[in-house]
């Protein structure tokens, strides 16, 4: 697989009617449970530890991490503060989501990447959002 730089080469150079570099496997996305689930175990966290910690009913939260269910946004949001994901990271896990990332022009959002840039914990930025009323 290309890296970004040779990839990016290659669109720039290819002719105006050559879209051969469309059929490469260089633009594989993880599945959402995939990648969750890859990133709790870079963390050493286990699928019902995240279940339990966000709060969520054991069988929904296994559908989610098995793939029968899609995750919410919010889902995303929370599961990003439990395994302490920086804007970036969050942005991304909602793009692989398939969600909207964050924008500092929503006032829910606002509170969220300020909580982010604080490293504020799961259980902080429940406190916050309440405060905030958002």
């Amino acid at each position: 697989m290309k890296n970004t730089e040779e990839l990016l080469h290659q669109i720039r150079n290819s002719g105006s009617g050559d879209l051969s570099f469309l059929g490469g496997s260089d633009f594989n996305c993880p599945s959402i449970e995939i990648y969750i689930c890859g990133l709790l175990a870079q963390r050493g966290l286990e699928v019902r530890d995240a279940i339990r910690a966000l709060g969520l009913e054991r069988s929904y939260g296994y559908q989610i991490f098995n793939g029968t269910r899609r995750p919410t946004r919010n889902i995303l949001i929370r599961l990003a503060f439990l395994l302490g994901l920086d804007l970036d990271e969050t942005n991304r896990l909602l793009k692989i989501g398939h969600k909207e990332v964050l924008y500092p022009r929503v006032r829910y959002d606002a509170a969220v990447i300020c909580a982010i840039e604080r490293r504020l914990s799961l259980r902080q930025l429940d406190v916050l959002l309440e405060e905030a009323a958002v």
